[in-house]
């Protein structure tokens, strides 16, 4: 009868290490990386690889607001899955998916015509 009090005392004392290791997993967004804050209410801008500039400012509700060469539109939309983005412009006519890295993100676009190119964002 003895073995049940020692076993149940090695239970409790190893018992908070382990809810203590499950909480930091589940923290994590990216296995093996820190958490990625969310970009939503920030502002980020940067250059394509033609050289454009283009602000993008993050929605709370997933409204995607942006400044182009060619103007400031309210015809978007992202997404985030940790440190991946994901924005789309005027109905799909184009997409962008990165990858966030602190206050900067890096990825490739695309649009329905082919066109394909790579941009590059700073958070302000």
């Amino acid at each position: 009868m003895k073995k049940f009090p020692v076993f149940a005392l090695l239970l409790l004392m190893l018992l908070p290490a382990f809810v203590a290791a499950q909480q930091t997993n589940q923290q994590s967004t990216v296995p093996g990386n820190s958490p990625t804050a969310s970009v939503a209410g920030t502002t980020w801008a940067g250059t394509d690889s033609d050289g454009d500039y283009y602000e993008y400012h993050f929605q709370p509700d997933g409204a995607l607001h942006y400044k182009s060469p060619t103007g400031f539109y309210k015809k978007g939309s992202w997404k985030q899955d940790g440190d991946a983005i994901y924005m789309e412009t005027n109905n799909k006519y184009s997409e962008r998916q990165g990858q966030i890295s602190g206050t900067r993100m890096t990825g490739n676009a695309w649009n329905i015509k082919g066109r394909k190119w790579t941009w590059q964002a700073d958070m302000r």
